[in-house]
C-alpha cells in the first residue's frame, strides 16, 4: 500500500510540474484579434504566448492584464496567462497603484487586484476617461458630474477642497492626477497645482496646465505653450505652440528619459486658441529635451 501511495504523489508532482505555466516579459505580450470576435496575446515572433481566447484583451500594466466575456464581465490576468481575478466585474479598467475601477448603473467605482470592494460604484463621470490613482490619491466626480474632490484607497477625502466644474471636452472627461507631489487644480478655470493638502502651491493664473513629470510640466497663456518647474518659475527659454484641446483638454504630453513630443511652432502664441485664426494645421512637431534643444522635427 506504501508504494502505491508513493506512486500516486509522483504522479501527482509531475502532473504538477506539467502543468506549470511559462511568464513572459509583459512588454512582448500583445493582445490579437484573430477572428473578429476572439482576442489571443502573441509574442514578438508571432507566436501565440497562451492557449486561452478571450472576447477582449487588454495591453498589460503593471505585470497584468484585463480580459472580458462578451457581456463585458471582466478579470485580470497575469504573464503567464492565469487568470488570477476571475470574470467579476462590469467594465473594469486599470486605475493605478494596484487598484482597478469598474462601472456599475452608470457609476464608478474601485476593486483591488484581488478583487476586494475597496470603493462601492457611487462616483460619477461614466464618460470617456477613467480616474487613476497617483501617489496614494485619486480625483473623482461627484455623482452629479459637477466638481472633483481627492480620496484614498479606502475611498476616504484626503482634504476639503473640491474643484468646481469639470475638465475636458466632447464629453470627454480629465481626470487630473498627482506627479512630483503636485496636481493641476483650477479656481474659475484659471489653473495652478496644489499639494497632497489642497493647498495652493502654483497660484492659478494659466488658461491650461498639463501634469509634471520628470521636474517639469507644460502650461499655456493663449495660444504660448512654456516649461515651468515645481516653484512655478519659467524652465526653458523658448516658447511652443498649443494643441487642439476639442476632445480631452490639454493633453500636452509629458517627459520621459529626458525627451518629450511638443509642438515646435509659436508663432501664433498672440492668439487666443479659441480666436478663429488659431490654425492647429501649422503645427510642426518634434522631440526636445529637458532644456529645450530640439533634438528631431517630425517631417510634414
Amino acid at each position: 500500500m506504501k508504494s502505491v501511495g508513493m506512486i500516486a504523489m509522483l504522479i501527482s508532482l509531475l502532473f504538477a510540474c506539467g502543468i506549470q505555466k511559462k511568464g513572459y516579459p509583459t512588454s512582448e505580450l500583445k493582445p490579437k484579434l484573430i477572428d473578429g470576435e476572439h482576442y489571443v496575446y502573441v509574442l514578438p515572433s508571432g507566436e501565440q504566448a497562451f492557449i486561452d481566447q478571450f472576447d477582449y484583451a487588454t495591453e498589460f500594466e503593471d505585470g497584468y492584464a484585463i480580459i472580458c466575456d462578451s457581456n463585458e464581465v471582466c478579470g485580470i490576468i497575469d504573464s503567464t496567462g492565469t487568470i488570477i481575478l476571475p470574470y467579476s466585474h462590469p467594465d473594469l479598467w486599470f486605475a493605478g497603484e494596484g487598484m482597478y475601477s469598474f462601472r456599475k448603473n452608470g457609476r464608478i467605482g474601485f476593486i483591488d487586484r484581488k478583487g476586494n470592494m475597496r470603493i462601492p460604484a457611487i462616483y460619477g463621470g461614466d464618460a470617456g476617461a477613467r480616474p487613476r490613482f497617483s501617489e496614494g490619491i485619486c480625483a473623482v466626480i461627484d455623482s452629479t458630474d459637477s466638481y472633483y474632490l481627492f480620496i484614498d484607497k479606502n475611498g476616504r477625502q484626503v482634504f476639503n477642497r473640491i474643484i468646481e466644474g469639470t475638465l475636458g471636452g466632447a464629453a470627454t472627461y480629465y481626470f487630473p492626477e498627482f506627479h512630483d507631489g503636485l496636481c493641476v487644480a483650477h479656481d474659475k478655470y484659471k489653473f495652478g497645482y496644489i499639494d497632497h493638502t489642497g493647498k495652493w502651491v502654483i497660484p492659478p493664473q494659466f488658461d491650461q496646465a498639463h501634469r509634471f513629470s520628470e521636474g517639469l510640466a507644460a502650461v499655456r497663456k493663449k495660444g504660448l505653450v512654456m516649461f515651468i518647474n515645481a516653484k512655478g518659475e519659467r524652465a526653458i527659454n523658448k516658447s511652443f505652440g498649443a494643441i487642439d484641446e476639442g476632445c480631452c483638454g490639454f493633453d500636452y504630453g509629458f517627459f520621459q528619459n529626458g525627451k518629450m513630443r511638443v509642438n515646435l511652432d509659436s508663432t501664433q502664441s498672440d492668439i487666443d486658441i479659441d480666436d478663429e485664426r488659431y490654425d492647429y494645421q501649422r503645427a510642426t512637431w518634434g522631440i526636445i529635451d529637458r532644456n529645450g534643444n530640439i533634438l528631431e522635427v517630425e517631417k510634414p
